[in-house]
Protein backbone atom coordinates (compact mmCIF):
# COMPACT_ATOMS: atom_id res chain seq x y z
CA UNK A 1 0.00 0.00 0.00
CA UNK A 2 0.97 3.60 -0.56
CA UNK A 3 0.82 6.47 1.30
CA UNK A 4 1.82 9.72 0.31
CA UNK A 5 4.11 8.14 -2.11
CA UNK A 6 5.34 6.34 0.09
CA UNK A 7 5.61 2.43 0.67
CA UNK A 8 3.57 1.28 3.69
CA UNK A 9 4.23 -2.00 5.07
CA UNK A 10 1.77 -2.26 8.30
CA UNK A 11 1.57 -0.13 11.73
CA UNK A 12 -0.04 3.51 11.92
CA UNK A 13 0.39 6.12 10.13
CA UNK A 14 -0.15 9.87 11.96
CA UNK A 15 -0.41 12.52 8.68
CA UNK A 16 0.71 15.10 10.69
CA UNK A 17 3.92 13.83 11.25
CA UNK A 18 4.23 11.45 8.30
CA UNK A 19 5.39 9.05 10.75
CA UNK A 20 4.95 5.22 10.50
CA UNK A 21 4.51 3.74 14.31
CA UNK A 22 5.14 -0.16 14.92
CA UNK A 23 2.81 -2.91 15.02
CA UNK A 24 1.63 -3.22 18.27
CA UNK A 25 1.74 -7.34 19.36
CA UNK A 26 -1.45 -9.30 19.19
CA UNK A 27 -2.02 -10.76 22.62
CA UNK A 28 -3.23 -14.41 23.10
CA UNK A 29 -6.18 -14.91 25.44
CA UNK A 30 -4.20 -16.69 27.38
CA UNK A 31 -2.03 -13.11 27.91
CA UNK A 32 -4.50 -11.09 28.19
CA UNK A 33 -6.25 -13.11 31.06
CA UNK A 34 -2.50 -12.75 32.61
CA UNK A 35 -2.84 -8.68 32.37
CA UNK A 36 -6.63 -8.74 33.88
CA UNK A 37 -5.61 -11.17 37.05
CA UNK A 38 -2.13 -8.75 37.38
CA UNK A 39 -4.12 -6.09 39.16
CA UNK A 40 -7.33 -8.28 40.80
CA UNK A 41 -9.16 -7.75 37.91
CA UNK A 42 -9.37 -3.63 38.46
CA UNK A 43 -7.69 -0.89 36.52
CA UNK A 44 -4.03 -0.39 37.46
CA UNK A 45 -4.96 3.55 37.69
CA UNK A 46 -8.43 4.18 39.10
CA UNK A 47 -9.02 0.29 40.43
CA UNK A 48 -12.55 0.19 39.12
CA UNK A 49 -13.32 -3.09 38.66
CA UNK A 50 -12.53 -4.23 34.58
CA UNK A 51 -14.54 -7.06 33.44
CA UNK A 52 -12.19 -8.87 30.88
CA UNK A 53 -14.39 -7.89 28.18
CA UNK A 54 -13.76 -3.75 29.12
CA UNK A 55 -10.28 -3.74 29.75
CA UNK A 56 -8.00 -2.09 27.55
CA UNK A 57 -4.15 -3.32 27.66
CA UNK A 58 -2.34 0.40 28.56
CA UNK A 59 1.83 -0.02 27.54
CA UNK A 60 2.99 2.00 31.16
CA UNK A 61 6.08 3.07 28.91
CA UNK A 62 4.39 4.12 25.84
CA UNK A 63 5.37 2.81 22.91
CA UNK A 64 5.29 6.22 21.04
CA UNK A 65 7.95 6.87 23.91
CA UNK A 66 10.02 4.15 23.40
CA UNK A 67 8.41 1.54 25.53
CA UNK A 68 8.60 -2.14 24.90
CA UNK A 69 5.72 -4.12 23.71
CA UNK A 70 6.45 -7.02 26.23
CA UNK A 71 4.22 -8.13 29.24
CA UNK A 72 5.97 -6.39 31.43
CA UNK A 73 5.50 -3.11 30.03
CA UNK A 74 1.56 -3.80 29.94
CA UNK A 75 -1.13 -2.91 32.36
CA UNK A 76 -5.18 -3.26 32.90
CA UNK A 77 -6.74 -0.43 32.29
CA UNK A 78 -10.44 1.37 32.17
CA UNK A 79 -11.11 2.97 28.71
CA UNK A 80 -11.74 6.69 30.43
CA UNK A 81 -7.98 5.60 32.29
CA UNK A 82 -6.49 4.38 28.95
CA UNK A 83 -7.86 7.41 27.01
CA UNK A 84 -6.87 10.20 29.24
CA UNK A 85 -3.25 8.36 29.71
CA UNK A 86 -2.51 8.24 26.41
CA UNK A 87 0.63 8.74 25.23
CA UNK A 88 1.96 10.54 28.43
CA UNK A 89 4.53 8.78 31.41
CA UNK A 90 2.98 7.78 34.71
CA UNK A 91 3.93 11.19 36.19
CA UNK A 92 2.96 12.84 33.38
CA UNK A 93 -0.16 11.06 33.65
CA UNK A 94 -0.59 11.69 37.36
CA UNK A 95 0.46 15.57 36.53
CA UNK A 96 -2.71 15.91 33.83
CA UNK A 97 -5.14 14.28 36.67
CA UNK A 98 -3.71 16.92 39.51
CA UNK A 99 -4.40 19.59 36.39
CA UNK A 100 -7.96 18.42 36.66
CA UNK A 101 -9.05 21.31 38.68
CA UNK A 102 -7.79 24.28 37.36
CA UNK A 103 -8.83 23.14 33.83
CA UNK A 104 -12.41 22.75 35.19
CA UNK A 105 -11.95 26.37 37.05
CA UNK A 106 -11.13 27.71 33.67
CA UNK A 107 -13.11 26.05 31.03
CA UNK A 108 -16.69 25.36 32.96
CA UNK A 109 -18.69 27.78 34.37
CA UNK A 110 -20.93 25.21 35.94
CA UNK A 111 -17.74 23.84 37.67
CA UNK A 112 -17.25 27.52 39.04
CA UNK A 113 -20.96 27.86 40.37
CA UNK A 114 -21.56 24.52 42.07
CA UNK A 115 -17.57 25.70 43.94
CA UNK A 116 -19.50 28.94 44.76
CA UNK A 117 -22.41 27.64 46.13
CA UNK A 118 -20.80 24.88 47.62
CA UNK A 119 -22.37 21.95 45.94
CA UNK A 120 -18.91 20.46 45.24
CA UNK A 121 -15.75 20.99 47.15
CA UNK A 122 -11.81 20.95 45.30
CA UNK A 123 -9.84 18.32 47.37
CA UNK A 124 -6.66 18.58 45.61
CA UNK A 125 -4.12 16.13 46.97
CA UNK A 126 -1.19 13.91 45.73
CA UNK A 127 -2.68 11.38 43.28
CA UNK A 128 -1.77 7.75 44.45
CA UNK A 129 -2.92 5.02 41.65
CA UNK A 130 -4.11 1.53 42.28
CA UNK A 131 -1.16 -0.12 41.37
CA UNK A 132 0.36 1.80 43.89
CA UNK A 133 -1.45 1.42 46.94
CA UNK A 134 -1.12 -2.47 46.53
CA UNK A 135 2.49 -2.56 45.86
Amino acid sequence: MFYNNRVYRGGAVNSQVMSVTKKRKKLTKKERQQIHESFNKRCAYCGCDLAIKDMQVDHVKPLHNGGSDTLDNMFPACRPCNHRKSTLDIEQFRESICNFPKVLQRDSVTYRNAIRFGVILANPHKIKFYFEKIE
